[in-house]
């Protein structure tokens, strides 16, 4: 939890970045007034990008925040709680600027939204089917999803506006150069620095996601197919308000293709695959020894994160001002066979990547699971039996099983087997953690073998009462 705290106080410091730049602008000879805080400006007459009471909004919350943060953790000190707990509120705290600020993307772009989630409800389904053996729990899923629609967007958003906020006091020319070649150096100016920022921190945003779920849920990832579900999950929360930004932004047919470029051709691509990265970083980490070796591998994954989005952000602007002197087609053509050849050229080695790192993961839990299964197996602790080994690893003799029992006996009992086949599956993938010195004590009470074994034996009866599970101690031992 201390990590975790850490993680919100970096975010609040990068916020904190921001504010004192932003404090430093340079005034205008044009603007009507120069506030402490941009944000607190007025907006510039004719500017694109005003000032709304959201961002305002946020920026409160951040003041506030911080001397909150701090009370709350002196106040559980003073009054015993755990340190933990303390660590915990602290953390909560901090991060309460981003929700506030994605406030604004709900109130004015709510219908989008609504649009955007039967796609969005489909690309979880995916990537929780993603998994072949050892299952992340769906809850898990949800809140990473969560995480990206709101602190990630939210997080990412406000620092880009802190940008377009000061850019144009620093780079504006001074009044002797508003010619029409300085306007225009000066847009693209700000342009390139939008999708530097956005490349950057909405990356950092997503991933600060991924950190604390790996610093959280550090017994239920497995290996790198645990870290690039985690991170997929995550860049589609990102991507459902992202969404339905910018289709609350068009009216129309523009609308529409927003969301087929978002949440139809770009679902599985984009910001899920950039986050993906950032997973296979940490799944990746889960299974080094050396800190030093868990460090690169993560600022790997960070690094072909931010660096694959900032490259497609910068491509995509590039070719929709050439393309026209390139090519003549017409808007279908243009939408249904150039845009797709567009993203499979840009995208496609990023959903590449993801993929193949996802087979060579399954592959490895696959290799591992037929190991531990049969040695779970030689114990007769009747957990496994040598005849449920080629099933567990069978996922569709597993789903086959599954609807025979759905016909046979009813929803009940297909959620039965399930839940029975995920408990063996984890008992295996446990002993795999306990055979490479990756067995953590502080899961004890969770996921230790004794616990699944009981687990198991109450899901093998069903008519017969569980036996109780063993003590944390009795576990851990």
């Amino acid at each position: 939890m201390r990590a975790v705290l850490l993680v919100a106080v970096l975010m609040s410091a990068a916020y904190t970045v921001q504010v004192a730049i932003d404090v430093l602008r340079p005034p205008l000879l044009y603007e009507e007034a120069h506030a402490l805080v941009g944000w607190l400006n007025p907006p510039l007459k004719g500017s694109p990008y005003p000032s709304f009471g959201w961002y305002k909004v946020s920026f409160w919350c951040y003041v506030l925040s911080l001397p909150a943060a701090l009370v709350l953790y002196l106040m559980g000190r003073r009054r015993g709680q755990q340190l933990a707990h303390r660590q915990a509120s602290a953390a909560v705290v901090l991060l309460l600027p981003y929700p506030v600020w994605m406030l604004d993307s709900l109130t004015h772009s709510f219908t989008s939204l609504l649009f955007c989630l039967p796609s969005t409800a489909y690309a979880l389904w995916l990537i929780h089917r993603m998994q072949r053996y050892a299952r992340l729990p769906a809850r898990f899923l949800l809140a990473m999803a969560g995480w990206g629609a709101v602190v990630g967007g939210g997080f990412g958003g406000s620092m880009n506006q802190w940008w377009l906020d000061y850019a144009y006091h620093y780079l504006s020319p001074g009044p002797g150069h508003l010619m029409p070649l300085d306007l225009a150096r000066l847009k693209f100016d700000v342009t390139s620095g939008s999708l530097l920022s956005a490349g950057l921190f909405e990356e950092l945003g997503k991933g600060a996601g991924v950190a604390v779920a790996y610093l959280l849920l550090r017994g239920h990832i497995d290996n790198i197919v645990s870290g690039i579900v985690l991170g997929a999950a995550c860049g589609v929360g990102f991507n459902l308000t992202e969404s339905a930004q910018y289709m609350a932004a068009h009216d129309g047919a523009n609308a529409s293709t927003q969301y087929f470029l978002r949440q139809s051709l770009g679902l599985m691509a984009a910001h899920v695959a950039f986050t993906a990265a950032i997973g296979a970083g940490f799944g990746i980490a889960r299974q080094l020894k050396e800190r030093r070796a868990r460090r690169t591998a993560i600022v790997c994954g960070f690094g072909i994160a931010i660096a694959g989005h900032f490259a497609n952000d910068v491509f995509f602007t590039a070719f929709d001002r050439v393309k026209d002197d390139w090519f003549a087609p017409g808007p279908t053509v243009d939408l249904l066979v150039l845009t797709p050849l567009t993203f499979l050229l840009l995208q496609g080695p990023l959903v590449l990547l993801y993929l193949l790192l996802l087979r060579r993961g399954t592959q490895d839990q696959a290799a591992a699971l037929a190991v531990e299964l049969r040695a779970e197996a030689a114990t007769g602790h009747g957990a496994v039996t040598a005849d449920e080994i080629p099933v567990l690893l069978s996922p569709p003799r597993r789903f086959y099983l599954r609807l025979r029992a759905l016909r046979r006996d009813g929803i009940t009992a297909y959620h039965h087997l399930g839940r029975l086949y995920d408990a063996q599956l984890r008992l295996g993938m446990t002993r795999w953690h306990r055979s490479r010195d990756e067995y953590d004590p502080s899961t004890a009470d969770a996921l230790a073998e004794e616990v699944l074994r009981h687990r198991i034996a109450g899901l093998k009866r069903p008519s017969a009462p569980p036996p109780p599970s063993p003590s944390p101690a009795q576990a851990a031992s």
